[in-house]
């Protein structure tokens, strides 16, 4: 059995990055556990890893759940559970996608660093052995909440302030104000 040394990337302005190592027998669900935990996610979304190459294009998906809805379906899904690491990810510079929250989208970049033969005697797997950066606080579930909440985030995230007023320094306050503009 080998350990796999995997840089984990968030998509970002900043340079936001775990090393997490892994037993190359675990499995994809045990590395999105450890990925969650080391962003300070939640896990309450739903993720996919995506087998990718050398220019980032999505290859073969490995979801969280098999929500594979026609029986007869040509590609088999892969299910993060059911497939172990070293079956997909064997050579160093393998690329992957991971995708976790598809509503507020939060995308991984992750490299097979290196590959160590003999693990840690003492150590528990996965662990992470580096960080660098903080990643943002991650945004509410919408589906958990209430209406005024929900209608509350979507104006913060288009740039209005909390109370509602757009910030960009519009002059009219009201209607009033616009009728003793003219």
């Amino acid at each position: 059995m080998s350990i796999y040394k995997f840089r984990v990337l968030l998509e970002s302005d900043e340079d936001i990055f775990r090393d997490i190592e892994i037993k190359s027998t675990q499995n994809f669900d045990d590395f999105h556990e450890i990925i969650v935990a080391a962003f300070g996610f939640d896990n309450s979304q739903m993720a996919s890893f995506y087998m990718s190459n050398d220019d980032w294009d999505k290859g073969q998906e490995i979801t969280l759940f098999d929500m594979q809805i026609e029986e007869d379906q040509q590609e088999k899904v892969m299910v993060m559970a059911d497939t172990i690491i070293n079956t997909q990810a064997n050579c160093v510079g393998t690329h992957i996608l991971y995708a976790y929250d598809f509503l507020n989208m939060s995308n991984f970049f992750i490299e097979l660093m290196e590959i160590k033969v003999k693990e840690d005697k003492d150590g528990f797997y996965p662990k992470v052995v580096y960080t660098q950066g903080e990643p943002p606080v991650q945004k509410p579930n919408l589906a958990e909440m209430s209406e005024e909440e929900m209608a509350s985030e979507l104006l913060k995230d288009a740039g209005f302030n909390e109370d509602g007023d757009d910030p960009s320094g519009d002059i009219f306050e009201g209607f009033d104000d616009f009728e003793n503009y003219q």
